[in-house]
């Protein structure tokens, strides 16, 4: 099922991105300075979060990381989910999309379990990101069981793959990238309009979500735009593909003339009953350039099939 989205007074988008220890701190740094997205760091060791650079940190002194390893649930740790709520709370009430930068270790799980509850009650979507290889390396018994543990607070998760960057990373990593496109398309006008309503539609069908950006140049502008956004260092499945969000950003001409090929393209790719969301988002760009932005849930990742459930 395909459908254009027209103008609508939608919910204002505010995005947030949380990194849970050292190894997301990286990312955290790398954020474009021009993109209207607020970062949250926690952490383990104070003096490396003393020189971080992001809007709002919490530091986890020793204490309340035992209190935290020796819950046996969420629950368990009340008065650790009080604290975070009291310094967060300021933040998570005026966010709608929340990011959360984890690894699969026992206390970064618990932490992002509640860090997805505080979202949720908040109103705003959750959405933990996971590295790849962390997964991996964790084995198929413990990744099941992590990935059930906040699978209770989220519908949907990413999976990140290595920072190597694509030839249009413009020097900051690619999960920025992705995250750029999808804040544009989801906050700048456009023709042809998708918001934040068109988002959590298809997010909420769950699953693992898949966010791609592709641009193309050209005779085969049109394919290499759809190709590269689908480009993944994994195998994608996309048979069981629930929704589809699919932007078109080009010159006038093109981006209109372009749009019904490459949802068309996408849609043949997917389930026959999956909901597909596109717009159009017109930019001063050459005739010649396409870019397309694509939000996919319900992928499956044959790599890491017993892994996740």
């Amino acid at each position: 099922m395909v459908q254009a989205k027209k103008d609508s007074d939608s919910q204002k988008l505010k995005m947030m991105v949380i990194g849970i220890g050292d190894e997301s701190f990286k990312i955290i740094e790398s954020k474009p300075q021009n993109l209207d997205i607020r970062t949250l760091a926690i952490g383990y060791d104070k003096d490396r979060l003393k020189f971080l650079k992001t809007e709002k940190k919490f530091f986890v002194n020793d204490t309340l990381k035992n209190k935290i390893d020796s819950s046996e649930n969420i629950q368990g740790i009340s008065q650790v989910a009080s604290k975070i709520d009291e310094e967060f709370r300021g933040f998570f009430s005026i966010a709608n999309i929340v990011f959360v930068l984890t690894d699969l270790t026992d206390t970064n799980i618990k932490l992002t379990s509640i860090l997805l509850k505080l979202a949720t009650d908040s109103k705003a979507i959750p959405i933990p990101v996971i590295r790849a290889d962390d997964i991996l390396t964790s084995g198929k018994e413990i990744s099941k069981e992590k990935f059930s543990e906040f699978k209770a607070y989220s519908n949907s998760f990413i999976i990140r793959e290595d920072e190597q960057r694509t030839i249009f990373a413009r020097g900051y990593s690619p999960f920025w990238e992705k995250i750029e496109g999808l804040y544009h398309s989801l906050a700048l006008p456009s023709l042809v309009n998708i918001d934040f309503a068109d988002f959590r539609t298809v997010i909420n069908k769950g699953g693992a979500c898949y966010i791609g950006v592709g641009e193309g140049k050209g005779d085969k502008k049109t394919i290499n735009s759809y190709e590269r956004a689908l480009k993944s260092k994994f195998d994608l499945e996309l048979d069981d593909v629930k929704g589809a969000l699919i932007n078109i950003i080009g010159n006038k001409d093109l981006a209109l003339k372009e749009s019904t090929n490459v949802t068309g393209h996408i849609e043949e790719r997917i389930h026959k009953n999956a909901e597909i969301i596109w717009g159009v988002s017109l930019t001063d760009n050459s005739p010649d350039i396409l870019k397309v932005v694509i939000v996919l849930t319900g992928v499956n990742y044959p790599e890491l099939d017993g892994y996740l459930s």
